[in-house]
């Protein structure tokens, strides 16, 4: 009965089909999209797991890989009371981004004094959830939360390469193991903890050509996500205008005589 009473604008039959096999348009434009990006994270997913574990190697490299502890690669970066930098925040999907981009209301605490200094190429994860796989490769120079490990590279690591690796479901599975706690909400993966994780890694150009790869597939998965929004974006702005008559579409007679 409510719904009986509502009243709305309405167009002749023709021009609701027409509308209708416009929009349809955009939806299967959004559709294919979709579809493509969809097979381009499977991609990626699928040279993380050959390329990350050396199942597959890159033309050119040969030679065993080393077992060594997480320790070798990355060291604590533990500098604090630095003045002037940018609040950052450590997210799963987008990476080391400015706090104020997060778009939640800034939680942090007015005292910034042990806030733990991020440069470029700094790998941050969250102590308490790196077991579920809460780390980020930075691009920004800046300050992150006490709650926050800070990774500085040594020169036998590629953080690129790192950063991937250390998504991989099999690493997040040993962050988990060694992480410690009574129950899930205390679970903290500490340096001295991470530190003695011990991985298998090629040599340092192998790391580079590997973190290459996959960083051209992170930015073809980029692309599509920004023309996925593009295209879901510009299809609500056409509903906006042609399902209320603020647009009109033209009708011919052949079209009228089909409706």
């Amino acid at each position: 009965q409510d719904v009986k009473s509502l009243t709305f604008p309405l167009p002749p039959l023709a021009e609701q089909q027409k509308i209708a096999k416009i929009l349809s348009t955009w939806d299967e434009a959004i559709a294919t999209t979709e579809q493509l990006l969809a097979n381009s994270e499977q991609q990626k997913k699928a040279l993380m797991q050959q390329l990350l574990t050396g199942k597959k190697r890159l033309p050119g490299f040969q030679g065993e890989w080393e077992e060594v502890a997480l320790g070798r690669l990355f060291s604590e970066r533990k500098e604090t009371g630095i003045a002037g930098l940018s609040l950052l925040s450590v997210t799963s999907g987008q990476g080391v981004i400015k706090r104020d981009d997060v778009g939640r209301k800034d939680t942090s605490s007015a005292d910034k004094s042990r806030y733990l200094r991020v440069c470029p190429g700094d790998i941050a994860y969250n102590t308490m959830r790196m077991w579920q796989g809460v780390s980020a490769l930075s691009g920004l120079e800046g300050i992150v939360s006490p709650a926050y490990t800070v990774l500085k590279p040594e020169s036998t690591v590629d953080s690129r390469f790192a950063a991937h690796l250390f998504k991989l479901p099999r690493m997040v599975h040993r962050f988990y193991r060694h992480s410690q706690g009574l129950v899930s909400d205390t679970w903290n993966l500490k340096y001295k903890q991470f530190a003695r994780i011990k991985v298998l890694v090629p040599g340092v150009k192998e790391q580079m050509a590997i973190a290459d790869v996959l960083c051209k597939e992170d930015e073809t998965i980029s692309c599509l996500e920004e023309q996925l929004g593009l295209l879901a974006g510009e299809k609500k702005a056409l509903m906006q205008q042609l399902l209320t008559g603020k647009r009109r579409v033209k009708v011919d007679e052949a079209e009228r005589a089909t409706a």
